[in-house]
């Protein structure tokens, strides 16, 4: 069987090992088999098979006929997609639930690095960006200020396609713990209607935040989370996505500084979308 194997690298990363990943492409190239067309066929371990089919049963990626030899189904590509999407919302919501108690291990550690040295952590590209750094605001414990661009609703609009909704899970928590978790989007004539359409998509993630004001681009985005930690978005025009890094620093003094900067812009911006909708190229 001949299968271009690199197409299907995503199923890796959604955390299914070699002989799951070969057992349901073989599988969607059958449609229906049994085992042993399966080993053959896909190269798998006889001793391999009823586990990764378990698996791949369990979590609803395939049907399971209940015959002599037993046969396996698979779905079609539409509903199979939508399952693995479901999947990787259920794992993202469920660690976001449980990571307090993560936090709480890794705050436990006995620290070698003394003193006010800021910690820095870079991240590359827009995935990691969200993965790695805006979701940690899920676990914030006092508040959460955030001015946000265009790439940032680029950035999550896209994760969000692929499974991973950082806002509806940031929101979850936040209706959880009660933190005060402010934005302020940034905007221009040009970016103005796709904030509209990105403020009516995820209005079940943004309605529970404790405030949220609209102003003039700045060109720098930006979280500042607890106080001392904070979040540095980098965007460059000639990078495809735009979002094409993020910093991660902690470090007291910054927050600080991008606290005060966040409090005065929240004076001047729009209190409404009114002034936006009345923007040219709406």
């Amino acid at each position: 069987m001949r299968v271009a194997w690199a197409e299907f690298g995503l199923l890796d990363e959604a955390g299914f090992g070699s002989y799951e990943k070969r057992a349901l492409v073989t599988l969607a190239v059958h449609g229906l088999s049994d085992a042993a067309t399966l080993c053959r066929e896909g190269d798998i371990p006889t001793s391999k098979i009823y586990a990764a089919m378990e698996k791949l049963a369990r979590l609803g990626l395939i049907e399971v006929r209940r015959s002599r030899p037993q046969l396996y189904a698979a779905l079609p590509p539409e509903p199979l997609i939508e399952r693995l999407n479901a999947l990787a919302r259920e794992r993202a919501e469920a660690f976001a639930t449980a990571s307090a108690g993560l936090r709480a291990a890794f705050e436990k550690l006995p620290r070698k690095l003394k003193g006010s040295q800021a910690r820095v952590d870079l991240a590359l590209g827009a995935d990691s960006h969200i993965k790695r750094h805006v979701s940690r605001l899920a676990g914030a414990r006092q508040r959460v200020l955030s001015y946000l661009e265009s790439g940032d609703i680029n950035a999550m609009r896209t994760l969000r396609e692929q499974g991973f909704d950082v806002l509806k899970a940031i929101a979850r928590e936040r209706e959880r713990s009660g933190v005060e978790h402010r934005v302020i989007f940034g905007f221009s004539d040009r970016s103005a209607p796709r904030l509209l359409e990105f403020l009516r998509e995820f209005a079940a993630s943004t309605r529970t935040l404790s405030g949220v004001r609209y102003s003039g681009e700045m060109g720098h985005p930006f979280h500042v989370v607890d106080d001392d930690t904070v979040i540095l978005a980098l965007d460059h025009p000639f990078v495809g996505e735009g979002r094409f890094a993020s910093l991660l620093v902690q470090d007291a003094s910054l927050a600080a500084q991008l606290t005060e900067g966040f409090e005065q812009l929240w004076q001047r911006a729009l209190k409404n979308l009114r002034e936006i909708r009345a923007w040219p190229g709406r």
